[in-house]
């Protein structure tokens, strides 16, 4: 029998984590009203465990045990397969990416099987092991979201299949990874590396070990999610060539800076795809070249909708967590629907 509310298990109580328990709390009239039931956080993990949520804690609960550093007081320990079989309708892994993406593999792959849906913010599993996740659950009905895995809160992903649903996208180019851009335009105005950094870390845009964003890890695993979504491909980590700020030229960042950014393009040329990802000079003009240090866009160009062009006057970790939210209430809706 289906509970009345949404019953999920938060992994990962991070900066887009506790943003999206405080987003649940906000809105949590407005959550109710829109889908018709609560969402109920039956467990959270951080890297000091996993806990079983005592039934009537309430969302401000789990952010106070959290500040405290002890979400240990929130209930009873668990294992993950306790998570996995304890009837919750979905997962929605906020984590910190592992390099390899089969810790999050293992977990997505053994939650399709008892039917628990996926919401999930981290890139590493989507863009090393895709086809063994979205194909795998499809064929089993049930749902992989990952809005949040690109461009943060802007939205993309339900953007394309909801808006453009006439379409086939021909085209996509976007600033999709925030971190590097907001460093390198940093130190293009004098700031040192290790400064830039550290006023991103402060700002929530940078994770403590931020060598992914920099190195252009990060966005290279968010092209591959998108080649894959967009462009129905089965690509991995490994197909990707990608550059970071290790490889930037610094007389370029001196003389050009202004112009200089790390982007993510594909363009669909018959059967295949044309992919790039890393820094490159754009044009005066260029739209992408209109976003805020602390934006995020893309532009698309189908053959029905025409071009688009979507994006964010801010991104951080709320906004981010705000499209985990969205696909939550998705999950949500349509399991009132059934």
């Amino acid at each position: 029998m289906m509970s009345e509310n949404l019953k999920v298990a938060v992994l990962g109580l991070g900066n887009v984590g506790q943003n999206f328990i405080r987003i649940l709390s906000d809105s949590a009239v407005h959550i109710r009203d829109s889908c018709g039931s609560d969402i109920e956080i039956a467990f959270v993990a951080d890297s000091t465990g996993i806990v079983k949520v005592d039934p009537g804690r309430t969302y401000a609960n789990i952010l106070l045990a959290k500040r405290a550093q002890n979400i240990q007081s929130l209930g009873e320990p668990a294992t993950i397969e306790q998570v996995l079989d304890s009837g919750i309708d979905a997962i929605i892994d906020v984590s910190s990416a592992s390099k390899d993406g089969n810790r999050e593999l293992e977990i997505f792959r053994a939650a399709i099987d008892r039917g628990i849906n996926i919401v999930t913010a981290n890139k590493s599993p989507l863009a090393l092991h895709w086809t063994d996740i979205v194909p795998y659950a499809r064929d089993r009905n049930v749902r992989v979201l990952f809005e949040a895995t690109v461009a943060g809160g802007v939205p993309l992903f339900n953007f394309a299949k909801y808006s453009c649903a006439p379409s086939r996208i021909i085209k996509f180019r976007g600033i999709v990874s925030l971190t590097a851009n907001f460093v390198l335009k940093m130190m293009h105005s004098g700031t040192s590396f290790e400064e830039a950094v550290k006023k991103a870390q402060e700002m929530g845009v940078a994770e403590t070990d931020y060598t992914d964003d920099t190195s252009g890890l990060d966005g290279a695993r968010k092209t591959v999610i998108l080649a894959n979504a967009l462009f129905d491909r089965g690509y991995s980590l490994k197909d990707i060539k990608y550059s970071g700020i290790p490889e930037v030229d610094l007389s370029a960042l001196a003389s050009e800076g202004d112009r200089l950014r790390l982007f993510t393009s594909i363009t669909s040329e018959e059967e295949t795809l044309e992919i790039s990802t890393g820094f490159g000079l754009l044009d005066q003009g260029d739209f992408l070249l209109s976003l805020g240090e602390s934006a995020l866009g893309y532009e698309i160009e189908s053959d029905n909708n025409g071009v688009l062009r979507v994006s964010s006057a801010h991104d951080g970790p709320r906004e981010t967590a705000a499209a985990v939210v969205n696909d939550v209430m998705i999950l949500a809706r349509e399991r009132k629907v059934h």
